[in-house]
């Protein structure tokens, strides 16, 4: 069986053209993974996730399972700690404070909204 050369050099350059879209990829999905913090599931124990799943507060949760309080908490994350106290009751908050709020926990955004 002969090959033809001109049809595996256009195979060759196909493959490395997907390579390197393969690698771009990675490379874009990693540093995704870096800003939403998906590269930090290991950092809350399973019961943590379950009690979050039974409905108690993330943020509450998390806190309690960093032996931190409110006052601490606010200290590291620059919210008053009656303002974490009403997010803790419920009251709805933004991006901006859940970002604020995750690198204090050091959990990704995601577990918090």
């Amino acid at each position: 069986m002969t090959s033809d050369p001109q049809l595996v050099y256009s195979l060759e350059i196909k493959v490395l053209d997907l390579e390197a879209k393969v690698a771009s990829l990675e490379k874009a999905i990693e540093r995704l993974s870096r800003e939403i913090g998906a590269a930090e599931p290991a950092s809350v124990p399973a019961d943590v996730l379950d009690q979050i799943e039974k409905g108690e507060n993330p943020v509450r949760a998390v806190r309690q399972h960093r032996l931190m309080t409110q006052k601490e908490l606010g200290e590291r994350s620059g919210i008053r700690p009656n303002h974490i106290s009403a997010i803790e009751r419920g009251m709805p908050y933004g991006l901006k404070t859940a970002k604020r709020l995750s690198d204090a926990l050091e959990v990704p955004v995601g577990l918090l909204t």
